[in-house]
C-alpha cells in the first residue's frame, strides 16, 4: 500500500465528480482512512439518487491496497450476495459500486446505500432510558440481521455488535454496520481470536472462541444498556494495578459466579417476560443462550406481546400431569384424549407429540402396552415428514419403543414393521 496521502485537504473535494458519475455534495466525516460524503449518483449525466461515497485519504492506490483498506465494506457485500432473507437485507448497509478514481489521485472509492439519521449509542444517551416497546423494536430489526448473516452458507458473525455499531435512520429503521472484525465460522463451529469491544464482549470471545451465540450475548448487552442506561456488568471492576492486558481474564473468571440484576429494577416498562429474555442472552455458557438469532426473535415477539392464556393443548397437558402425580392415570388418559380429539381447537404439532409421549408412557404405566404402541405409532406419523424430532437420535429412540411395546402386546407384524423402519432411520446418512 502507498500508505501516504498527498497532503490534500479531502475537505477540498466538495462540490468535484468522482469517476465521472459521483458528484461529492456534503462532507459527512472523515477520519484516519480518509472520509465520506454525501453523494450524488449519476447516470448520462443525469442525477438518479443520494448516496455515501467513502474515498481513501491515501492517493496512488492498487486494487489489491483497496481491498485491503476496504476489507470490511467488501466483507458485508460479499455477504449479501449470498442472502436470501430479504427481511435481513433491510438491516444491513447495501454497497452499490466501488474503484480508484483516477480523476481524484488514484484513490480508492465506495459507494454505499445513504442513511440519514443517528447511532443507538447517541439515542442511548440522549435518552438515559428507552422505554421497552421502542427498544424491543430496534433489538428485533438486529435480530433480523444478524438471523440473515448467521444463516449464510458460511455463517457471518459480526463480532463488534455495540451501539455505536447500530444506525438508525430517520425512518426509524435499524442498519447494522462496521463489519471489521467480521469473520466467517469456521467447519469447527466456532472462530479464533480475541477481538470486540471488552464491556460488550461475549465470555468466549474473549478467550478466543466466537460463536454465533456470541454475537447474541453482544446484542443482550445492547438491550440491557438501552433498558437501564447502564452495562449489566459494570459493577465489576478490575482491581488497581491490574495490567490492563489481564482485564479480559479477570472479566471472564468474574462473571463465572455473577448474574446481572433484572432491567426491571431499574426501568418500570420492563416485564418479566422481558427480564427471561435479556438474561438468557447474557448467560455465561453459550449452551444456555438462545439456540439461534430466529430463535430470539421468536423470544422477543412473544415478550413484547405480553403474557398469553395458555392453549387448551397446554392447559390438558399440565392437567394430566397432576392427575397422574395422584394416581388417576386413567383420568389423566381422558383428558389428553379429549383434548386431542375435539374439534373446537387445532393442537399445534409440537403440543401434540409432547401429548402422545404422555399417553404412551401413562398406558405403560397401566400395564397396557398396546395403548401404548398405539400412541407411538400415532406419533410416529406426525414426526416422520416433519422436523418436530430435528436428531436422528430422537427419531430412532421413538421408533425403538413403539417397536418394543408392540412386542410386549404381542403384535409380532407391527414389531416387525417398527424394527424395519428404525433400521432405515439408522442407515441414513
Amino acid at each position: 500500500m502507498s500508505g501516504h496521502g498527498d497532503g490534500t485537504d479531502l475537505r477540498s473535494f466538495e462540490g468535484r465528480v468522482i469517476n465521472d458519475r459521483y458528484l461529492l455534495t456534503k462532507w459527512i466525516g472523515g477520519g484516519a482512512f480518509g472520509a465520506v460524503f454525501l453523494s450524488e449518483q449519476r447516470i448520462l449525466g443525469r442525477p438518479v439518487r443520494r448516496v455515501a461515497c467513502k474515498i481513501s485519504r491515501d492517493a496512488g492506490m492498487t486494487e489489491a491496497d483497496a481491498r485491503e483498506k476496504f476489507a470490511d465494506i467488501l466483507r458485508l457485500a460479499e455477504a449479501m450476495d449470498g442472502m436470501t432473507d430479504s427481511e435481513a437485507r433491510r438491516h444491513l448497509v447495501h454497497v452499490y459500486d466501488g474503484g480508484l478514481a483516477h480523476d481524484a489521485g488514484g484513490r480508492a472509492f465506495l459507494v454505499m446505500e445513504f442513511v440519514q439519521g443517528t447511532t443507538l449509542a447517541d439515542q442511548f444517551a440522549s435518552m438515559k432510558t428507552v422505554p421497552a416497546p421502542q427498544l424491543f423494536k430496534w433489538a428485533r430489526q438486529i435480530c433480523v440481521a444478524l438471523r440473515g448473516l448467521h444463516a449464510l452458507d458460511q455463517p457471518l458473525l459480526h463480532r463488534d455488535l455495540k451501539p455505536d455499531n447500530v444506525l438508525l435512520g430517520s425512518d426509524l429503521t435499524v442498519r447494522l454496520i462496521d463489519f471489521g472484525l467480521a469473520a466467517r465460522l469456521l467447519e469447527s463451529g466456532s472462530v479464533p481470536g480475541v477481538v470486540g469491544t471488552l464491556t460488550y464482549m461475549a465470555p468466549e470471545t474473549s478467550q478466543g472462541q466466537s460463536v454465533p451465540a456470541s454475537d447474541l450475548y453482544s446484542l443482550g448487552v445492547l438491550m440491557y444498556e438501552g433498558l437501564t442506561g447502564r452495562l449489566p456488568f459494570e459493577h465489576l471492576i478490575p482491581p488497581p494495578g491490574l495490567p490492563d492486558t489481564m482485564h479480559g481474564i479477570w472479566l471472564y473468571e468474574q462473571k463465572q459466579g455473577s448474574r446481572a440484576a433484572p432491567p426491571s429494577r431499574l426501568n418500570n416498562t420492563v416485564t418479566p417476560e422481558i427480564d427471561e429474555v435479556v438474561l438468557r442472552c447474557l448467560e455465561f455458557e453459550p449452551a444456555r443462550r438462545f439456540r439461534s438469532a430466529q430463535e430470539l426473535l421468536d423470544a422477543l415477539d412473544r415478550a413484547h406481546a405480553g403474557p398469553r392464556r395458555p392453549s387448551p393443548g397446554a392447559i390438558a397437558l399440565e392437567e394430566a400431569r397432576e392427575q397422574a402425580a395422584k394416581g388417576d392415570a386413567a383420568g389423566a388418559c381422558r383428558t389428553l384424549r379429549v383434548c386431542l380429539d375435539s374439534k373446537s381447537g387445532e393442537v399445534p404439532p409440537p403440543l401434540r407429540l409432547a401429548m402422545l409421549n404422555e399417553l404412551a408412557r401413562l398406558f405403560d404405566a397401566q400395564g397396557d402396552p398396546a395403548g401404548a404402541a398405539r400412541h407411538l405409532a400415532e406419533a410416529w406419523e406426525l414426526v416422520r415428514d416433519s422436523a418436530l424430532l430435528r436428531t436422528r437420535r430422537e427419531r430412532c429412540e421413538l421408533l425403538s419403543r413403539a417397536a418394543d411395546a408392540y412386542g410386549r402386546a404381542g403384535n409380532t407384524y407391527q414389531a416387525a414393521r417398527f424394527e424395519d423402519l428404525l433400521r432405515r432411520e439408522r442407515s441414513r446418512g
